[in-house]
């Protein structure tokens, strides 16, 4: 029988024909490899779960627990300490430069501290008297507003030192430069608080009358926690002899009790 001649054409469709066993080895081989890679992948992936790779959703996450964010609370509560004085008498003198200045210096961060000025509010016309006289007031007043201004103690107490220490030049203009200078006080915004139409009244009638709410009237008087801790002109109602180390002492035992 004459066999039919083969074209060009027929060519085109003639594909290969691999022996069965060997295409069966090669897909096995194949599927090994494939499983072997998932076993691989899963297997880096389990232990670096921080490759974006991977797991881009639980990068946070992750880093989150091996590094966590500690916030820690500030519940710690302070000692009221409080210390009343007149800018022109004496004993406000000794006062701050014997027991609170190196009080704080020895305490500042476990005090709540503020000076308070001592005189007397008219009731009818909200006017404030001063027992050294008008310069007096206007001592008060500068010290207040620099305590509004700096309320770091460290400024404005070192600056109130520093004035009563010339107690007798207050409320001398060449005074209040040199001390603000010499604790980095911006000279001009102390006379602008002056300057303004009631603001340094306002400050020194409050004080005023908080003194006296406390029932304050003699300077310097230093109070502790809302309780009067010593009379120092007088040393009268003083604890632990109305001298530093007992301030200092009984400052620390107030802050422990309170943060125990």
């Amino acid at each position: 029988m004459d066999k039919k001649p083969r074209t060009s054409h027929d060519d085109e469709f003639i594909q290969p024909k691999l022996h069965p066993s060997f295409r069966d080895r090669t897909l096995g081989r194949l599927c090994v490899a494939v499983c072997l890679l998932l076993v691989i992948w899963t297997f880096a992936c389990s232990l670096l779960p921080y490759l974006s790779a991977c797991h881009h959703s639980d990068r946070q996450r992750v880093a989150g627990d091996v590094f966590p964010k500690i916030r820690i609370g500030n519940n710690t509560r302070r000692v009221s300490f409080e210390a009343y004085i007149m800018s022109k008498c004496p004993d406000a003198k000794a006062c701050l430069q014997e027991l609170v200045v190196p009080a704080m210096e020895k305490v500042s961060d476990k005090v709540d501290f503020e000076l308070r000025y001592i005189g007397s509010v008219d009731p009818n016309s909200d006017a404030v008297s001063c027992m050294h006289g008008p310069a007096e007031c206007l001592g008060n007043m500068i010290l207040l507003c620099a305590a509004q201004l700096y309320p770091d103690p460290k400024i404005s107490l070192g600056f109130a030192n520093c004035m009563v220490n010339d107690y007798y030049n207050i409320p001398s203009r060449d005074l209040v430069e040199s001390c603000a200078m010499e604790h980095g006080i911006d000279f001009k915004k102390i006379n602008g608080c002056i300057s303004e139409e009631g603001k340094a009244q306002g400050l020194l009638r409050d004080s005023v009358e908080r003194s006296a709410e406390a029932n304050v009237s003699t300077s310097c008087t230093i109070r502790l926690e809302g309780k009067t801790w010593c009379v120092t002109d007088m040393k009268k109602d003083c604890n632990d002899g109305g001298n530093l180390d007992g301030l200092v002492k009984d400052v620390k035992s107030a802050y422990e009790d309170l943060n125990s």
